[in-house]
């Protein structure tokens, strides 16, 4: 059983920095990017309220600029911005896993950041169904070292999936992970961040249900491009 403790303040905005060069239209782009990167959902009153925090934009000017920006695309900066960390390693786990946090909690509806064994992951959940997100960002990944820990510390809590997130996984990662779950009840399900970035895409435009969603993350196989794609498909 995955025990849900209370959510951390892990969206909250780091201090803009200088104001980035150009007038206010142009410092009003650099906070929507910046809200976006980790607060894509943000809507109305709460985003007005997250531009001023970055310091770029004072209320009033977010306020009054916020119509003139129909055209941003606040999940696309968020999907570049998810990819561009994907290239850099462990020193950015934790800003990767809190992204990953908040796909997963498009995807399923609940979605924390907690410890398992020595590595931060996502723990999701949906009626009752329980799971627990592995995330790295990492090219050509392989469990081992503290990742190795981190799955069988996950094992021990016998989730109803448990997903592994990379830039992408070595040939072998498959039957390694494979090898670790047998003879336990686990289905580990690794997912490449393009597909997860895609599952969420497809989630947000065609609302299949967390259900489906669930399902798919539970399904102990790497995911595919065709599963993305019929996440999309009307029942």
């Amino acid at each position: 059983m995955i025990w849900f403790g209370n959510l951390r303040d892990t969206l909250r905005l780091p201090a803009g920095g200088p104001p980035p060069p150009g007038g206010e239209s142009a410092r009003m782009e650099h906070a929507l990017v910046r809200v976006a990167q980790r607060q894509p959902h943000l809507c109305g009153e709460a985003l007005v309220d997250a531009l001023a925090q970055t310091g770029w934009v004072d209320r009033e000017t977010a306020a009054r600029l916020l119509p003139t920006f129909l055209h941003f695309d606040p999940d696309r900066a968020f999907a570049e911005s998810l990819r561009a960390l994907a290239f850099r390693g462990p020193a950015y786990a934790g800003e990767f896993r809190s992204r990953i946090q908040r796909v997963m909690e498009d995807l399923t509806g609940e979605a924390l950041l907690d410890e398992v064994g020595p590595e931060e992951a996502v723990r999701f959940r949906h009626q009752g169904r329980e799971g627990i997100t592995l995330a790295y960002p990492q090219v050509q990944f392989t469990v081992g070292g503290s990742a190795l820990k981190a799955v069988e510390a996950a094992v021990e809590e016998m989730p109803d999936a448990l997903v592994i997130v990379a830039k992408n996984f070595q040939e072998s990662t498959r039957a390694q992970l494979s090898a670790l779950l047998e003879r336990t009840e686990v289905r580990g399900t690794l997912v490449t961040l393009n597909l997860l970035l895609g599952m969420r895409a497809t989630a947000l435009r065609y609302q299949p249900g967390a259900a489906r969603v669930m399902d798919l993350l539970g399904s102990g196989r790497p995911i595919k491009t065709q599963d993305v794609a019929r996440l999309g498909d009307r029942d």
